[in-house]
Order: C-alpha cells, then structure tokens, then sequence
C-alpha cells in the first residue's frame, strides 16, 4: 500500500520519538493511512487509545501472574479491550486492497499465541501514536 507524504511524515515523527524502536512500523502506516479518513479516524484513535492500556495491562499480568491479587478483573478487561481493538482493526481495514488486507488479518487478527503476539507488537507501536496525539492536542488547547 502506498503511503501519502502526511503519513510518511507522521511515521518519521513517531519513529524518532521512539528513538528507532517501532517494532510493525510498515503496518502501523499502513493503519495510519486508514485510518485518515473521517469515516475511520474514530477507528484509529479508538484503536490507539486501548493500545495503552492493552500494552499496560499486558506487562502487568506477565509481571504478576496468574496468582497475583486483581489478575482474574484484569485479565477480564483485558480481553474486552482486546475484541474492540480487534473489531477496530476489521474496521480499519474495510477497503483496503486484498493484498492488504488478506496478510493483515493473517498477522494480526488470528486467535493463536503468534498472532497475540504480533497485535501486541503493534499494539506498543500505536502507543507512540497516542502519545503523539496527546502531545499535540495539548499544544491546541
């Protein structure tokens, strides 16, 4: 998918704010670049606000473990935020080229311990995104 000049710009951002550790940087601009029009921006902020708390709250119940004191309610809203940042991925994929779409779901969107782990991936480049977001928002208000 090629990519506009505005998110080539955005990624160059993100990827010197993280100082050169975006894991799916290509994917995370190809989301981006969905994500741009009106229709599916609520998709993508949606997406990239539940990637922090995803990212989060993963590393805590790694941290923890199973025995550890909230894990089950954690573990719960876990998986809640996990299907609605799956459903905004589908969302942000609709018309999409198959080329596109097809490898994206096989990466991302399957339910086996390779494909958690590649959406968690990604799932901690989009948290560099929402930070820019708040970054920038607060410069406006």
């Amino acid at each position: 998918m090629t990519l506009s000049p505005p998110t080539i710009a955005l990624l160059g951002t993100l990827d010197t704010a993280s100082r050169g550790q975006l894991k799916r940087r290509d994917d995370m601009g190809v989301l981006l670049e969905l994500g741009a029009p009106p229709e599916r921006a609520t998709a993508l902020d949606d997406l990239a606000f539940r990637a922090k708390f995803l990212t989060r709250a993963f590393g805590i119940m790694q941290r923890i473990g199973r025995e550890g004191n909230g894990y089950d309610r954690l573990e719960s809203e876990f998986a809640a935020s996990m299907d609605v940042a799956r459903s905004n991925v589908r969302t942000l994929l609709r018309g999409a080229p198959d080329t596109v779409r097809d490898p994206f779901t096989a990466s991302y969107l399957s339910m086996t311990p390779a494909g958690l782990s590649d959406l968690m991936a990604l799932l901690g480049d989009l948290t560099w995104y929402k930070n820019w977001l708040l970054d920038t928002r607060k410069g406006h208000a």
